[in-house]
């Protein structure tokens, strides 16, 4: 599962973009395998400010030009509905204010939970990342109508390959350095990732990790958390010398962590 890894070993693109930003994705999902897809995407100041100066070196509109599709960007959003699967609509959008952050909600339908294809990382929309590469990392779904419906999720495997020197290195782990924790802190604070399944139904059964009601938790990220703890700040540093499901067990046991660990999840409920 490469996404979170790309999280914890620092995107080329969070090392220029400092300043924080929060994603929600709920997933609804009816008896029928009908549903909705809620985002809430909110970014700070700072880094949509950044984000319009990368795109202005590259030819987009000037960094200072006053424009709400900098964090609110309709055609963008409608445009992202395609690349869910097929049968999937967008609904609707709205701009977002909430404690000096700016951003946006939106939702989308779809007639067939088993048509859609999202990306591990709901973070990685706001990076700019090639639709073949997040292919690779996306969550599939099947679904089996009935008395009781069975729902279940499939995320991607991808086993850790490095090179010898990184083997070598990796059997003696140390903390992380002064220099490497501020830089993790200035880059990762406030930052929250959220995704859930709801489902319109009791559940019977399931395999999930965290199940809340009938809601599924597949991460739950609180990175405000994990920066105030050294002991699980340094775990997350290490994370990117290990191997995905090494790196997710490992960071379990820390307030503020919570990722799905099961490549397979089945949830039934009726």
């Amino acid at each position: 599962m490469r996404n979170f890894k790309l999280i914890v070993s620092g995107l080329i693109i969070l090392l220029f973009l400092s300043g924080c930003f929060q994603v929600k994705r709920v997933i609804k999902v009816n008896k029928d395998g009908s549903g909705m897809i809620e985002e809430t995407v909110l970014m700070s100041q700072e880094f949509i400010d950044q984000m319009k100066q990368m795109s202005s070196s590259m030819g987009g509109d000037k960094a200072d030009t006053p424009d709400e599709s900098a964090y609110h960007n309709v055609k963008s959003l409608k445009e992202n509905a395609g690349s869910m699967g097929e049968g999937v609509k967008y609904v609707s959008s709205k701009p977002m204010k909430e404690n000096g952050k700016l951003g946006y909600s939106v939702s989308y339908s779809f007639t067939d939970i088993s048509q859609i294809k999202l990306d591990e990382n709901p973070a990685e929309n706001l990076m700019s990342t090639s639709r073949s590469d997040q292919e690779m990392d996306d969550v599939h779904f099947k679904f089996k109508p009935g008395k009781t419906a069975e729902l279940t999720i499939l995320f991607p495997t991808h086993e850790y390959k490095g090179d010898e020197d990184e083997e070598e290195e990796a059997e003696d782990f140390s903390e992380a350095s002064e220099q490497d924790i501020k830089m993790m802190k200035a880059m990762y604070a406030g930052m929250k990732i959220l995704v859930k399944v709801f489902v319109d139904g009791k559940i019977v059964e399931t395999t999930a990790s965290y199940k809340n009601g009938n809601e599924i938790i597949l991460s739950d990220i609180d990175f405000d958390l994990i920066l105030n703890n050294n002991e699980a700040l340094n775990s997350f540093a290490r994370g990117k010398d290990v191997s995905e499901d090494e790196m997710k067990k490992s960071m379990a046991k820390y307030p503020g962590f919570k990722t799905e660990t099961n490549n397979k999840v089945l949830i039934k409920f009726k």
